[in-house]
């Protein structure tokens, strides 16, 4: 694939490989584009996270903190037991 940057963002990019922050051009834009695939894996979490809120489908934080250390309690337990 051959990319043809705007002037401003291949500056950029060649700016930080002068600087040792990559080794080459293609590794910054790999990186850049690792970003936006994170930037849109949590957007989509998130549009996932109001779904739920609008469906009914949470619970209560402190519930939850005690759900867990209930079951915290009870790993502990099972392994004093068998210890």
């Amino acid at each position: 694939m051959q990319l043809n940057l705007p002037s401003d963002i291949n500056a950029f990019v060649q700016n930080l490989v002068t600087q040792g922050r990559f080794e080459n051009e293609q590794e910054a834009v790999v990186e850049g584009i690792r970003l936006l695939m994170s930037r849109e894996q949590l957007r989509a979490e998130i549009q996932e996270g109001i779904r739920q809120l609008d469906d009914d489908e949470w619970v209560d934080g402190d519930e939850a903190f005690r759900e867990t250390y209930a079951e915290i309690a009870e790993v502990k337990a099972r392994k004093s037991e068998s210890a």
